[in-house]
């Protein structure tokens, strides 16, 4: 499966020395924040595990890549304001990783995990109503569970386009490492910001 990723420049060197480059939580952006994300990503590692099998002894978060930019299977533009501005050198890989070992999510979907959030699929005015409906009559335990159960939703990639919901905009890939086989191309990003 053709994949892109964005890594810190030290990564290609990784690669060459130990054959593969694997997620640092020290030196991620999303897990040292003071607002971490650890509890998505653990949840999300967990799914992994359900669906292409437990990592590599010692790895604890996977690397993310993108499948689908703008709903087109293509590289996403690294200077894009999506991505943040680069302080120090960075990579564009592009890689070619084996289908079994590749989780793929929604990118919008994401973010409602991220927050915490129900994650709707409510393509229509009747759907919406109806998880509206849904969540008012719960409270406690019983609504953290439908918002966590809801959280699968964003294994859906189909995309959709319409007034409320957008989906398959952008789909993302997880993996537990980037071996060295999986290496397409590279090209240096210099610092922008």
């Amino acid at each position: 499966m053709k994949l892109w990723t964005i890594q810190p420049a030290g990564t290609l060197d990784q690669i060459e020395k130990n054959g593969y480059f694997r997620c640092d939580p020290s030196l991620s952006y999303n897990l040292t924040k003071a607002d971490s994300l650890s509890n998505p990503y653990h949840w999300l590692a967990e799914q992994m595990r359900k669906k292409i099998g437990d990592p590599p002894q010692g790895v604890e978060y996977p690397v993310w890549a993108w499948h689908t930019w703008n709903f087109e299977r293509r590289c996403p533009d690294p200077e894009s304001p999506a991505f943040l501005r680069r302080t120090e050198p960075k990579i564009l890989f592009t890689l070619d990783v084996p289908d079994e070992k590749v989780v793929l999510t929604d990118f919008d979907a994401w973010q409602s995990v991220m927050l915490g959030g129900y994650t709707s699929v409510a393509a229509n005015a009747e759907e919406s109503a109806r998880d509206e409906a849904l969540l008012d009559e719960l409270e406690g335990e019983a609504l953290e569970k439908a918002i966590r159960e809801s959280w699968t939703n964003v294994f859906i990639i189909d995309p959709v386009r319409n007034e409320y919901l957008v989906r398959g905009r952008y789909i993302q890939a997880t993996f537990w490492e980037i071996r060295k086989e999986y290496v397409v191309s590279t090209q240096l990003l210099p610092v922008n910001g």
